[in-house]
């Protein structure tokens, strides 16, 4: 039976003032100076922590600049220290880690050891979620060190619960119960009740995992009492949960476990909470199908899946449902209905992703989009740096003539003197003729593209309008006098004249927008195989001319993370190359592979002309001067590779090409897989 577990964040704020609203502080900020505004600051960052993590990660590093400035180590460490906190909340725990330590190394130095076994117990936590739990361990017990015979109790809690919580995950259940046994101690002295409950939950978790039920029972039920103490519903509905769990899992006494899910189910609608209901509603139905009444588990686990599907709750939950599908179908005997909801279950199962950093990515394209604009604006600067050098040195040229000149008419001192300063005013006209030369360097770049568009204005984009008008015309003007076979020849030749006009104007926009910033990046996750599907129809009539099959072979199952529009037009482009480039008779696949590190892998390969060595080093510049006729002398303006290119990166992935002359071409692209992980698991509680 699946078993909801759940252990709550707890948060207790260190260093904010008693009392003191987000408003009251932003009214302290407008008259603080020096370091006093740098605590203000950091008070801002850590109130936001949570709720915002974008502005609190502003307020910290406003913080670390003053703190800094000013040399206060205290303000300085809480800077570093709430800068980690936000990356540990984005789920981006590399630079929470580097973070961390800086604030370490600066705390010890003040003698801290409260604030020090604090920064251990972040650490430890930051660890855990890369799924170093060893190492884990090891900043708890440091932290446990430093707190040894200080009066932080509450601190001291909550480190022995997290040890709790990675014994859970090491599997070391008798060990994980001590700890959180020593957590309750410590809260039943200082009068947390809260924490008391928690601890209790976890000590739950443990002798449910051993197989120990009533002693399991006996632990959630004094967690239940606990939060109903503190009026803690939402808490409350959790312990009533894994309550009837834990009747579910005894056997003999299904009719209370029926009892604690419809209390807590009553909880979660009453609290409005779409999650716990729904994660409810999944017990529920396994509770009905060790009942053996099928039929209410399987009207049960629909209102759950609805409720998931409608609410995006998470592929976590839906493949969960889809599980509990599977083995009530299969106790009904339905094969076939119990294996396609198996299958289904695979899917999201495959499916799933660290949710945390999903909800974040909207955030972090703020970032990117501000890190965009500034970058136009350095560009802008550089064009008007490269104008000012350039007078520069045709007046530093006009100072060192008329030096030249004065110095000639005087004595050997001053041409000593004279000689010294070419030297010196040489060696500052080298350095920026070096920054010049980089500079023009970047401006015959940019000089480039621009020949290129006028080339492809001027040639590419002529000739088949040439086509257009030269046959329209003759075919208005002396229609009667053609025959039939002439008349469909023409029009034919009109429509790969349009056709090649369409498809050129498409590449020149999209890659005219994607240079000026024009071109949107708005990513989703979608079907490869819908949208592989989509461009083959499209392309199809151009295919069936030369008759190359296309053939399809992209698995379904496979989503990815990225805008569709530009992936649909990166696709196009690569198929109607290899179409361009095929044999008559030939075949086109496309087919993709998903691998360890979140990404996928489209390859779209043919079995056509090929390409040569240096053909492939020069194919995605856009003053590249590849440009080969296809094998039915299809003319091409050589834009739309370095199109893709641009679209791909713009994705943030990756495009290679395996090619031999008169053998084929593979194109294979790199783009993010879409995963979504929402589940409600062991949280960890931070100080």
């Amino acid at each position: 039976m699946q078993k909801l577990v759940v252990f709550f964040l707890v948060v207790f704020s260190v260093n904010v003032q008693a009392g003191l609203n987000p408003d009251s502080l932003l009214n302290l900020l407008s008259q603080a100076t020096g370091d006093q505004k740098a605590r203000v600051l950091n008070q801002l960052s850590e109130h936001y922590q949570k709720t915002d993590s974008i502005r609190s990660l502003g307020y910290a590093r406003q913080a670390l600049a003053l703190s800094r400035k000013s040399g206060n180590k205290t303000e300085m460490s809480a800077a570093f220290y709430n800068i980690g906190e936000c990356f540990y909340f984005f789920g981006q725990y590399a630079p929470a880690l580097d973070h961390y330590d800086h604030a370490l190394g600066i705390t010890k130095t003040l003698g801290d050891r409260e604030r020090v076994g604090e920064i251990h117990n972040s650490i430890a936590l930051a660890r855990f979620f890369r799924g170093e739990s060893d190492r884990a361990v090891e900043s708890l017990m440091e932290a446990l060190r430093c707190l040894n015979n200080t009066d932080a109790k509450k601190m001291m809690a909550i480190v022995y619960s997290n040890m709790g919580m990675v014994y859970l995950r090491l599997e070391d259940y008798r060990r994980s119960i001590d700890y959180y046994r020593k957590a309750v101690e410590i809260n039943r002295g200082i009068g947390n009740l809260t924490g008391v409950a928690v601890n209790y939950n976890g000590i739950g978790v443990g002798y449910y995992d051993l197989g120990k039920l009533d002693s399991s029972r006996m632990s959630y039920e004094i967690a239940l009492k606990g939060f109903q103490a503190v009026h803690n519903r939402e808490k409350e509905a959790v312990a009533l949960n894994n309550i009837a769990n834990v009747y579910v899992d005894q056997g003999d006494s299904l009719s209370k476990a029926l009892d604690y899910f419809q209390r807590a189910l009553a909880v979660f609608e009453g609290l409005d909470d779409k999650r716990g209901r729904t994660f409810t509603l999944a017990s529920l139905g396994a509770a009905y199908r060790v009942m053996g009444e099928e039929n209410k588990a399987i009207e049960t686990l629909q209102s759950g899946l609805e409720l998931a599907q409608k609410h995006h709750l998470g592929y976590y939950i839906i493949q969960n449902l889809y599980h509990e599908f599977s083995k009530t179908y299969e106790g009904m005997g339905k094969v076939n209905e119990a294996y396609a909801a198996y299958k289904l279950h695979r899917t999201y199962l495959d499916s799933l992703r660290d949710g945390e950093r999903i909800r974040q990515v909207a955030e972090l394209e703020k970032k990117f989009e501000t890190e965009k604009k500034e970058e136009e604006i350095l560009r802008l600067n550089a064009e008007r740096e490269v104008a000012r050098l350039e007078f520069q040195r045709e007046r530093n040229t006009r100072v060192f003539l008329t030096a030249i000149f004065l110095l000639s008419l005087g004595t050997t001192m001053y041409f000593s003197y004279g000689y010294f300063q070419k030297k010196k005013m040489n060696r500052v006209l080298n350095q920026k003729n070096e920054q010049i030369e980089c500079q023009r360097n970047e401006l015959e770049k940019m000089n480039a593209t621009k020949n290129r568009f006028f080339s492809i204005l001027a040639h590419d984009l002529k000739n088949p309008f040439h086509t257009v008008l030269g046959y329209s015309s003759l075919l208005s003007s002396d229609y009667e006098r053609f025959t039939e076979s002439e008349r469909k020849k023409y029009a034919g030749d009109v429509y790969k004249s349009a056709h090649t006009i369409f498809r050129l104007l498409q590449n020149l926009l999209e890659w005219g927008r994607s240079q000026t910033g024009a071109l949107k990046f708005n990513p989703v996750k979608f079907d490869l195989l819908q949208l592989t599907e989509s461009v083959y129809g499209l392309l199809k009539p151009m295919a069936d001319q030369k008759k190359i099959r296309l053939i399809n072979q992209v698995s379904s199952g496979i989503y990815l993370y990225a805008d569709p529009m530009m992936v649909e037009t990166i696709l196009r482009n690569l198929v109607s190359n290899a179409i361009k480039f095929s044999y008559p008779g030939g075949k086109i696949v496309t087919h993709a592979v998903s691998d360890e590190t979140d990404r996928a892998t489209v390859c779209v390969s043919d079995q056509g002309a090929g390409l040569s060595e240096e053909d492939i080093r020069r194919l995605f510049l856009i003053d590249s001067k590849v440009r080969r006729k296809g094998t039915r002398g299809e003319e091409g303006s050589g834009l739309g590779l370095p199109l893709c290119n641009e679209l791909i990166r713009l994705n943030k992935g990756t495009i290679r090409v395996e090619s031999e002359l008169d053998k084929g071409s593979s194109f294979l692209i790199t783009l993010p897989l879409a995963f979504c992980e929402d589940e409600l698991s062991h949280s960890p509680q931070k100080a």
